[in-house]
């Protein structure tokens, strides 16, 4: 009895072994085919941008070129004129999401470590984002990322002795029940505009780094409440931040981004740029103007909000000035006309209305999630296409008027 036993004991061995490795070998099978089937869904969903892209052949120079031709659009017919606009804006969308396509290699993507110098962490997101109207973007945008500035109780400003150096009052109460505000971006698309008188009307203005009004009054406008700066504006020299009236009797708001949801101490040790001397100088030099730091948190809560309402990977790259801009105004105003974020039948190659630079890199973006943000925009504008691509502006309702 003992020999067929053992054999008995010998073939269940075999037979265990062989089920096991089947079975392992099954769930493997099961598992790469499932990531297959969610890489092709992926792909096919990426692919409807590329399909999108491929439906019109117009580079962009031909847009920059037709464009330039609307500039006169009072005199056009309105049956032509809507023609014009709709053409334009179906170019301009293929444009911006090719844009991202280039920006985030969709089909290819492999962050490298040498570009990432925020240190990103990319979230897959889920095979399909469902799309979400201008209400539920503006509740998530309102909900999720919060403004906030440094103030005197952080660390490790406090211990170090500078805490004494930040305003008192919160920015967000220094301007209250403002109703209607205005962004300027510094677009080229701004140079012949004439919309100065029209921003001129606002109650709250906001501008951008060294953007003038000098000399384009007509264009831009002649007032200014508040400017939004990067930190190289406030550090070199070239840009003269103690000394220039461009940045007297405003409120200033300047921004540089830490590593990606990185802690305050590892940022004043190493910010992108010394913005804190700049600073701590200015507020002795001129204490009683209101001067803010951006807490380097909202770039990035600003960036996730991007990414979560984005299909494919965005650049992982704080967003621009000009979205944190209109995130900081939506906090204060009833409304938000923001001009030419989003480029108007106007645009041009210039990079700034002031300057006869060319890079058209400054509209779809060469570095800030540029493209990703001016499709979220387009989203949350409850203005016409008429108001966007032949005025120059897009209209957001400001979050105390809205109900979540």
């Amino acid at each position: 009895m003992k020999i067929p036993f053992l054999a008995i004991s010998i073939w269940m061995f075999i037979f265990m072994t062989i089920f096991g490795v089947v079975g392992y070998a099954y769930v493997l099978w099961s598992q790469y085919w499932r990531s297959a089937l969610e890489k092709k869904q992926s792909i096919m969903n990426s692919a409807h941008f590329v399909q999108e892209v491929a439906l019109s052949e117009t580079p962009l120079s031909n847009i920059v070129s037709n464009s330039q031709k609307n500039n006169n659009s009072d005199e056009v017919p309105l049956d032509k004129l809507n023609n014009k606009i709709h053409t334009y804006k179906n170019q301009l969308l293929i444009q911006l999401r090719k844009a991202q396509l280039v920006a985030g290699n969709v089909l290819f993507h492999k962050e490298k470590e040498e570009t990432n110098i925020y240190k990103v962490k990319f979230k897959r997101q889920n095979v399909r984002i469902p799309q979400k109207n201008q209400h539920q973007l503006l509740c998530e945008l309102r909900d999720k990322v919060r403004m906030e500035m440094l103030h005197r109780n952080m660390e490790p400003f406090s211990k170090l002795g500078y805490d004494k150096y930040f305003p008192s009052e919160p920015v967000l109460k220094i301007f209250q029940k403002h109703h209607t505000c205005a962004i300027v971006s510094s677009s080229g698309s701004m140079y012949k505009s004439k919309l100065g008188k029209e921003i001129d009307s606002h109650d709250i203005i906001l501008r951008f780094n060294s953007a003038p009004t000098e000399g384009y009054q007509e264009d831009v406008g002649s007032k200014t409440t508040i400017r939004f700066l990067n930190s190289q504006v406030v550090s070199k020299p070239e840009f003269d931040f103690l000394n220039s009236p461009m940045y007297r009797n405003v409120t200033l708001i300047v921004w540089d981004p830490s590593k990606y949801h990185g802690s305050l101490e590892e940022w004043y040790k190493k910010p992108d740029f010394d913005l804190f001397s700049s600073y701590w100088l200015h507020r002795e030099i001129y204490p009683e103007q209101y001067f803010y730091i951006l807490h380097p948190e909202v770039l990035w809560t600003a960036w996730d909000f991007i990414q979560s309402n984005t299909l494919v990977p965005v650049e992982p790259n704080p967003p621009s000035s000009g979205f944190l801009g209109i995130l900081l105004l939506l906090h204060i105003c009833d409304s938000v006309d923001v001009y030419e974020y989003v480029p108007s039948m106007r645009l041009t190659k210039r990079c700034h209305y002031f300057d006869v630079h060319e890079d058209i890199g400054c509209t779809l973006g060469d570095w800030h999630p540029l493209a990703s943000e001016k499709l979220i925009s387009l989203t949350l504008n409850e203005g016409s296409d008429r108001d966007i691509f032949v005025t120059g502006k897009i209209k957001i309702t400001g979050f105390n008027k809205i109900n979540c």
